[in-house]
């Protein structure tokens, strides 16, 4: 292999690398399960969660996924009141104080439509692997 060869073999290289490296900070999922009824769900709440979320976890919403599962047997402490129970999956940018932020941005907007309140949410954080998770016939490893 001659210099030039080896030139580009290193920006193929590189080039992946940083493909697979903005696509590892692209992918969070958000996942929310709650026993409140879906007509009290504006849609305009996943537009919000939307936006709230890319901008906090600093990715573009190409890759962002948001699950809102209404209508749920779901229960804290037995009661029937209102509660949700979320999942932030992330490849990166989960962390203590990361997490308290997210916590304080979620609930305020989980809360933010007055049909939809919520005093009790339980909100789980996953920092996820890049070969993890799966994407079009690959995984972002």
């Amino acid at each position: 292999m001659n210099q030039t060869q080896g030139v580009v073999v290193s920006v193929r290289i590189l080039t992946k690398a940083r493909k697979r490296l903005s696509c590892n900070q692209k992918i969070p999922k958000f996942i929310i399960n709650t026993n409140v009824s879906k007509d009290k769900v504006p849609y305009c709440l996943i537009e919000e969660l939307t936006h709230q979320l890319t901008k906090a976890l600093g990715k573009t919403a190409q890759y962002l996924v948001l699950q809102i599962s209404t209508d749920q047997l779901l229960s804290f402490h037995g009661s029937k009141d209102p509660c949700t129970m979320c999942f932030l999956y992330s490849i990166g940018n989960i962390g203590d104080q990361e997490n308290k932020d997210y916590s304080k941005l979620l609930c305020d907007l989980l809360n933010k439509h007055p049909k939809n309140t919520c005093r009790q949410i339980y909100i789980s954080y996953f920092d996820t692997s890049a070969a993890t998770v799966g994407w079009n016939h690959t995984t972002f490893a």
